[in-house]
């Protein structure tokens, strides 16, 4: 069983997180930090698998908390969550190695997908901050990530059963197409909007308003 460690200040956040995660297979929750110092203890006595930071901690700030995370437990993969993106912060996170890092404004579905993505073994950067920010992000942005280009009604679905983290072989039997098409149809759509992973796709899709 994976194990996940919850900080955050705000006991009903809190409460909201677990009934999210409560429907993830394979993951618990084996302790909450209401600030720095306790998710600090939390890493030290638990080592976890994964942890959901607020940046905005008292007594010790998410940074901090962050920062011992990468020194001394740079197998827990951080997702960090914050009330403001703060273009300032954002270089400093990625550089300590956070997996995600999303707005605490964000919805259920960005949410679920930024998790989803981690315990993929993947990263995950919210597209608000990701417009916002992209010099610190290191990620290319053209005209084409964000504005809609021309797709095809089957490259939007395949799209849009992408971002919800199906893979090539699920995709494949929901529209009755071989994985081989499907491949395709991915390796077209990343020309199209002009990223190079499905991270990216799954970027544009959010940031486009398709429906998760």
């Amino acid at each position: 069983m994976n194990t996940i460690v919850l900080a955050e200040d705000h006991n009903l956040i809190i409460e909201g997180y677990r009934l999210l995660i409560d429907d993830i297979d394979d993951l618990e929750v084996v302790a909450t930090a209401s600030d720095g110092q306790e998710a600090i203890d939390a890493l030290e006595k638990h080592s976890p698998d994964y942890m959901i930071l607020d940046l905005h901690m008292p007594v010790v700030n998410g940074l901090n908390v962050l920062k011992h995370a990468s020194e001394y437990f740079p197998s827990t993969r951080v997702i960090v969550i914050s009330m403001f993106g703060d273009p300032s912060m954002h270089r400093e996170i990625i550089r300590l190695g956070a997996k995600a890092y999303i707005l605490k404004n964000s919805d259920r579905d960005e949410f679920i997908l930024a998790l989803n993505l981690v315990m993929k073994g993947k990263s995950y950067y919210s597209p608000d901050l990701f417009k916002k920010d992209t010099k610190s992000l290191k990620i290319p942005v053209s005209s084409k990530t964000i504005s809609l280009v021309n797709l095809s009604p089957r490259e939007e679905e395949v799209l849009t059963l992408i971002a919800q983290g199906l893979t090539n072989k699920e995709i494949g039997e929901k529209l009755i197409l071989s994985h081989k098409t499907i491949d395709s149809h991915r390796t077209k759509l990343m020309k199209k909007i002009n990223v190079h992973n499905a991270i990216g796709l799954v970027r544009y899709a959010i940031a486009n308003g398709y429906d998760l």
